[in-house]
């Protein structure tokens, strides 16, 4: 069975706050890293994990990009979408746009969306198709 993995069992684990919440995410994570245990990663949640550590813990973007990344390509972690998801956060990263304007330019690139917004960002960095 896979399961969906929740934005608070990343950010206990990345953040290594003190207690059985910490614990328990680390053992959830190595458990992941091992293949022992199989779970999804929603992009909604990694929009979430990127907005905790960014505004709340003060994480440099590239420091969580990376360590995202690193999440994603855990065997254990069964996304279909894991290219997806890794070129949204590096797009993000790259062009200095937000996280769903790296997704809508990643889904017009890799699966032939077009895009319809006012937002000046996602108009200078994403081509229209």
């Amino acid at each position: 069975m896979v399961s969906l993995i929740d934005t608070n069992i990343i950010v206990r684990y990345l953040v290594e706050t003190e207690g059985d919440h910490f614990e328990q995410s680390r053992e959830i994570m190595y458990r992941i890293r091992d293949n022992t245990l199989r779970v999804h990663v929603l992009s909604e949640v990694l929009m979430e994990v990127i907005f905790v550590l960014s505004k709340h813990y003060k994480a440099p973007l590239s420091e969580i990009v990376e360590t995202l990344k690193k999440i994603l390509n855990f065997p254990g972690v069964a996304n279909s979408d894991k290219i997806l998801l890794i070129d949204s956060l590096n797009t993000m990263l790259e062009k200095k746009i937000d996280y769903v304007d790296a997704l809508i330019c990643t889904k017009t690139k890799l699966q032939h969306y077009g895009w319809i917004s006012f937002d000046a960002d996602l108009a200078r960095h994403c081509p229209r198709r």
